[in-house]
């Protein structure tokens, strides 16, 4: 299993189509769940250690934290997601890059520009705090999407989980 995290315009998106056609399968929450906990189990259930997601559990930990200061999963069920998740043998990929690239990338996006420019600081320690609790469950990468073309992130990202 692959988790592909970070910040609005750091290439996402465009990591997971091309690990999609490495046949990575991919696994969308399922937004009928009002409890945000059984949201990531259910989105577990359905999920193997071919699956990849666009952010998940921990991006609502990081969002929620930065945005409005709580947290639609508490801290004791965010640790036992994590647990949980462990059954899948993931990775975490946190892709990042400047403030200034990501705003270049949102620029046709206003509400995603704004939350970067504002809160881009935060999300980092934030995430930062997360992976760092994520890390003692699962291997969390790290890749600076500034210093790599689409091709090559994706290269660094291969190489990185030994796919």
């Amino acid at each position: 299993m692959i988790i592909v995290e970070g910040l609005d315009g750091c290439g996402k998106t465009t990591l997971i189509n091309n690990l999609t056609q490495e046949g990575k399968k991919l696994v969308i929450p399922n937004n009928g769940f009002e409890n945000f906990y059984y949201k990531y189990v259910d989105t577990f259930d359905r999920s193997s250690v071919n699956s990849v997601m666009d952010r998940s559990f921990i991006s609502v930990m990081v969002y929620g934290k930065v945005l409005s200061n709580e947290t639609r999963i508490s801290e004791q069920d965010y640790l036992k997601l994590l647990k949980l998740y462990t059954k899948n043998k993931p990775n975490i990929i946190y892709l990042y890059a400047p403030q200034e690239l990501l705003l270049e990338r949102r620029k046709d996006d206003a509400s995603d520009r704004l939350v970067l420019l504002h809160l881009y600081k935060l999300l980092l320690e934030e995430f930062d705090y997360r992976l760092d609790q994520a890390s003692n469950f699962m291997p969390v990468y790290k890749i600076n999407t500034a210093n790599y073309n689409e091709q090559q992130t994706f290269e660094q990202a291969k190489k990185l989980i030994k796919l």
